[in-house]
């Protein structure tokens, strides 16, 4: 969490009842935060009702003394142009929302009341228990859930993090409801008082305009007082130094070797861990990952993450395997210990130590990545560990010392270790609880850990010399008017070039766009699947050379699209057309060998074939895309693609890809004209081919007046539906009036839909756009309710909401004014405003001029045409309707063939197209 910026506007102050705020004032903001962190967490739970919390979290959203109705606080928020949520974790639970500052004042009493005056009322706990089954039944295959289960059964049973967290109906069905609204008024009396709480609000609003409402609207609160959490080791001695096998459903080879610490995350000022990480999650030359990918055995390293508390922090290195990697995992172990031995012997080279403070500094000062809601919400959490003051002090603290990392290093030996080999071919001999997830736990033995203890020395493993592109200084280029709106640099007709200076939020960065259309790798199927293995070699080929220009704050990203492919590069401005020239170099000498490319073609397979494993609302939407996109194709069918892709195609592609080819450019940010232009000269001598026309992206034309269906199988037993309504043009009217819609129906929906019908856990609307061309999307998925249901239901509430007309006639001023703030919102960094002209380039809105347009629609749009306009979508009478069906374990719709896409060439070879 990066904060530094907001110390100088951070105020702390304590309410009369106990309950501590910090105030963050950024008046130049357009939106305000509010976190409430409460210490409430599933390790409060009653022994006998695991789950109790997380249904507590469920009921404060049900009513209260002042919102009595049911998400009546969601509706609020969501009329003052936010949202709000909610999680519950380990000791902590959170409550958070952001709206329109203008909304805070009578806001601010509503969420109070929301946690200090919740009804509790029994049909809602009834409603609710359904809601967390569900949620609970949703996440039975989901293989990160049973990981996390099985991380729970082999903890010491005497620890509050080995309870079942999440509940479900036959835990709460124990219970009489009347006794679990006991239960609910108990804990919620006990934990949900004001020296229980931390609030943190971020907002233009000062301390002094603050205080009177925080008074008003928490000074009712309870005092009562902090929670007491006296917490035993998080593992017993038996539970250390063993290897956990764990068999998942989806294709995966994984390592997670941990490391049990003491709460070392909670060294806030000296923050050894980032450093420790930074080191073991090194990808340059010399690295650990390095190593392990020159001989094969991993494809990905993750280091640092895991579960931490007041008192324990898990440190994990978690890998991605290779069939040989798995067999090599002791190896592994090894050379991890090896890294550790080495930064051990080095904590001396005090300039590591510098070095990691300069790139801190560099991304305090210029972070963009800043979200207000997730930094109040972990800062809310911070301060039920420490004071304002000792949080401030630790911001500006800049540099770790040597003893501090070797204190901190010191606890990663053998004896603190375990490890998760997670592989459908490992040995398991138990089934966990809840998720029925198979595993097994098996003891190293002293030999086996005493050897790494000393590691053997592996060769190939150093530790990395300084870093070339971290820059001595950072400055800013002089501003020219005429380059606040894009300009083109170059205009020929397969060579289109774009600058746009950035004159809002002078920082010394910016982003470059390369996009390049070629015929010759979007033509089939076999064509975009040996792409797909080509940009994968080459971008694993390029991790290891450009690592450290990326935690230097230079960044990429080689992607495909439906037209062929693009570079993206940003960060700092200084060294960023240098780079974009050694990656098209890159691209167009690199040859991939052929154990790169059956590397690559077995991870591409694996991660395609997962993603048929993917929750059935997910395929759903994502073979939306696929049928509405004319170059988009079916995972299903690009994997058969990828497993018949041979060496020579790659070859052929990457030989063929540069003969003839269209780019498409912008440079936005921090450089002057004369510079970009040096920038687009110099992609231009290296692109000589470029001579080809820009590739359209044609969207299917879904017939009016007729329903199509597709069905989609999936491995998940819930039943899901999207019903998804075409727009009959992607003019201007056309896409304010679909936003319009989505909003207005979204609250009702998912209340009458998920709330008050218990549908199921995954219950929403969106508003879905494919090559700018407009759409609103309904969808449920259910654990509970066979696809036809689904869809009736949908259909029924598309129908009732013509005879609500007084209510949406009431809602539809908020709607209004909330989507012209959203319209109007500026971008809150620069690669965000890159971003956004780079969209308004593709959609040919060199003017930036579409989201005004928009505001103009909405702004002039009645009520009386919104309701014209929707009954026509409703009669069918306009709009193109698809329903896409997941059936699970329950029947499918019955419809006849006509009107049923079994094949998806077929569809795409018949229907009209938008071009």
């Amino acid at each position: 969490m990066n904060i530094t910026q907001d110390l100088n506007s951070t105020e702390s102050l304590v309410l009369d009842n106990g309950l501590r705020v910090l105030v963050i004032q950024k008046t130049e903001s357009a939106t305000c935060c509010v976190s409430v962190s409460c210490k409430a967490g599933h390790f409060f739970d009653p022994d006998n009702c695991p789950g109790l919390a997380h249904l507590l979290e469920h009921m404060l959203f049900m009513g209260n003394d002042y919102y009595p109705d049911p998400n009546g606080i969601n509706e609020a928020v969501e009329q003052g142009g936010g949202s709000i949520n909610a999680w519950t974790g380990t000791e902590f639970a959170n409550y958070h929302f952001q709206a329109h500052p203008q909304a805070l004042p009578r806001l601010l009493p509503a969420f109070a009341a929301m946690l200090s005056t919740p009804h509790f009322k029994q049909e809602r706990i009834a409603a609710e228990i359904q809601s967390i089954d569900a949620e609970y039944q949703y996440k039975r295959k989901d293989d990160l859930r049973r990981l996390y289960q099985i991380h729970k059964e082999t903890a010491n049973p005497d620890h509050p993090f080995a309870k079942f967290s999440v509940g479900n109906e036959l835990i709460f069905s124990q219970f009489s409801v009347e006794a679990l609204q006991n239960m609910l008024r108990e804990f919620h009396q006990q934990l949900y008082c004001a020296k229980n709480l931390t609030l943190c609000i971020y907002s233009p609003f000062s301390t002094g305009q603050l205080l009177p409402w925080l008074k008003d609207s928490f000074g009712a609160l309870a005092s009562g007082n902090a929670a007491p959490l006296t917490l035993p080791s998080l593992y017993t001695p038996e539970q250390l130094g063993v290897q956990i096998n764990i068999k998942p459903l989806q294709a995966a080879r994984r390592l997670i070797v941990t490391f049990a610490l003491p709460a070392l995350h909670l060294k806030i000022d000296s923050k050894p861990l980032d450093f420790i990480s930074h080191v073991l999650g090194d990808e340059g030359s010399g690295s650990l990952f390095a190593y392990l990918k020159a001989k094969g055995w991993a494809s990905n390293l993750i280091a640092g993450s895991g579960i931490e508390g007041e008192n324990f922090k898990d440190f994990n290195i978690n890998l991605q395997l290779t069939p040989s990697g798995l067999e090599a995992k002791d190896d592994i172990i090894n050379a991890i210990f090896y890294v550790l031995e080495l930064l051990s012997q080095s904590a001396n080279d005090t300039w590591r130590l510098q070095e990691k403070a300069k790139l801190n500094q560099l991304a305090r000062q210029y972070d963009d990545s800043y979200k207000p809601l997730q930094a109040i919400s972990e800062l809310a959490e911070l301060h039920q560990y420490f004071s304002w003051k000792e949080i401030a002090l630790a911001c500006q603290r800049e540099e770790l010392t040597q003893q501090e990392l070797c204190d901190a290093l010191a606890y990663f030996t053998p004896a603190n270790l375990r490890v998760k080999v997670i592989a459908q071919e490992v040995t398991t001999t138990q089934q966990c609880a809840y998720y029925d997830a198979h595993y097994a736990v098996e003891a190293y033995s002293e030999n086996q850990l005493t050897q790494w203890q000393t590691p053997q020395p592996v060769k190939a493993i150093f530790l990395p010399p300084p870093n070339p592109f971290i820059g001595d200084s950072y400055s800013l280029c002089k501003l020219e008017n005429d380059f606040a709106l894009p300009r083109h640099v170059v205009n020929d007709k397969g060579f289109e070039f774009w600058f746009c200076q950035d004159h809002i939020f002078n920082v010394p960065k910016g982003d470059i766009f390369v996009s390049f259309d070629t015929p010759s790798l979007a033509q089939n199927i076999h064509q975009v699947a040996a792409k797909r293995l080509w940009l994968a070699a080459l971008n694993d080929y390029l991790q290891g050379r450009f690592y450290r220009a990326e935690i230097a704050g230079l960044h990429y990203r080689i992607y495909g699209h439906q037209g062929g492919f693009s570079i993206h590069t940003r960060g700092f401005s200084a060294q960023q057309g240098q780079l974009l020239n050694h990656l098209i170099d890159a691209i167009k000498g690199f040859s991939p060998d052929p154990q790169t490319f059956q590397q690559v073609q077995f991870l591409q397979c694996q991660s395609l074939h997962n993603t048929l494993l993917n929750k059935p609302i997910n395929r759903l939407f994502s073979r939306l895309s696929v049928l509405i996109q004319k170059n988009t194709h079916a995972p299903i069918e690009m994997l058969d693609a990828v497993k018949e892709c041979q060496f020579e195609d790659i070859q052929r592609i990457r030989d063929r890809a540069f003969d003839y080819y269209h780019i498409d450019g912008l440079i936005h940010g921090n450089w002057s004209s004369d510079g970009a232009a040096r920038i687009v000269e110099s992609v231009l001598k290296q692109c000589p081919s470029a001579k080809a026309p820009p590739l359209p992206r044609p969207v299917a034309k879904l017939p009016i007046g007729t329903t199509l269906y597709h069905e989609v199988p999936c491995e998940h037993d819930d039943a899901a539906v999207v019903l998804y309504l075409q727009a009959p043009s992607n003019d201007i009217r056309d896409v304010a009036m679909c936003m319009v819609l989505e909003q207005m129906l979204a609250g009702s929906f998912f209340t009458t839909l998920r709330t008050e019908k218990q549908l199921g856990y995954i219950v929403g609307t969106g508003y879905v756009p494919h090559n700018q061309h407009p759409g609103i999307a309904f969808y449920i998925q259910s654990p509970n309710n066979a696809p036809q249901v689904l869809l009736e239901h949908i259909s029924h509430f598309l129908q009732q909401q013509t005879k609500e007309k007084a209510f949406y006639e009431g809602y539809w001023p908020n709607i209004q004014r909330n989507l012209l703030k959203q319209l109007q919102d500026v971008d809150i960094n620069q690669s965000m405003r890159s971003q956004n002209i780079w969209q308004s380039l593709g959609a040919g809105d060199p003017n930036l001029h579409t989201n005004q347009l928009i505001a103009q629609a909405i702004e002039t749009m009645t009520f009386a045409d919104i309701e014209s306009y929707a009954t026509d979508m409703n009669l069918n009478q306009t709009f193109g309707q698809l329903v896409l069906i997941a059936p699970g374990k329950f029947k499918s719709i019955a419809v006849s063939s006509d009107v049923a896409i079994a094949n998806i060439a077929d569809f795409k070879s018949k229907v009209e197209f938008y071009l």
